[in-house]
């Protein structure tokens, strides 16, 4: 399981992993630049945080695993699926594109995510990402879940430094041709009020990707593993599964 921008593996939430584990054997990791990750001071790439990905694996003893990606970890998993195919079972792909000119991209509204102002409290920071990423509503009425989150990021916090070079790796990646080569089943799982990757790349994506599944989650926005789990989980599974 392959966390997004700025994200450490806690920010799955007990609810995916949890149902993953009555079947499977999961492996979460810190991105680098992340949690108790290395956090190098030099710029990275994306095929760099897949190489990661790849070391994990092998630290694990897996030479093969169904691979799940959210946001950014979408775009990693992308890059695994396509550089190591033999490594990957199936492939979920959650709230994510696949880079280039064709992504639609978010309104400005959401450029204060990337770029908060200076001298914010993390925390601040943290609630007013939920506000904008997560539907519409979301963050007011599930109160237990966003100080859940924030807590998380207070005490696992990501440099400044290191998310903007995690920022400027999938800023430079343009998988939107090479997708088309992906051969493992995948299964591309986007909410469609989803307002920092927009529904649209869901649908750019799945056409793609030669019989992928796409699956719509209504009503929720870019945090389905917090926003909908169950529904989330029982997705996932029933296609991890191969039904």
């Amino acid at each position: 399981m392959i966390q997004g921008l700025g994200a450490r593996a806690a920010d799955w939430g007990p609810a995916l992993p949890g149902a993953l584990a009555g079947h499977f054997r999961v492996v979460m990791f810190d991105n680098r630049g992340t949690g108790a990750s290395d956090k190098p001071r030099q710029g990275w790439t994306l095929e760099d945080m897949a190489e990661d990905a790849l070391a994990v694996l092998d630290a694990v003893g897996a030479p093969r695993a169904h691979v799940i990606g959210v946001s950014m970890g979408g775009m990693i998993a992308q890059l695994v699926a396509l550089d190591h195919a033999e490594r990957v079972a199936r492939l979920v792909l959650l709230s994510t594109n696949a880079g280039g000119a064709s992504v639609v991209r978010p309104g400005p509204e959401m450029m204060s995510v990337f770029q908060p102002p200076r001298g914010t409290p993390p925390d601040e920071i943290m609630r007013h990402a939920l506000e904008l990423i997560s539907a519409p509503g979301w963050a007011l009425s599930h109160p237990a879940e966003v100080e859940e989150l924030v807590r998380i990021s207070v005490e696992l916090p990501t440099p400044k430094y290191a998310f903007t070079a995690q920022f400027q790796a999938l800023l430079s990646s343009d998988r939107s041709e090479r997708v088309r080569h992906i051969a493992q089943p995948t299964l591309v799982v986007h909410g469609d009020a989803d307002r920092l990757i927009p529904v649209e790349n869901a649908h750019l994506l799945a056409e793609r990707i030669p019989g992928a599944r796409l699956e719509i989650l209504h009503g929720v926005g870019h945090m389905a593993m917090w926003e909908a789990p169950q529904e989330l989980s029982q997705v996932v599974l029933d296609f991890l599964a191969g039904s």
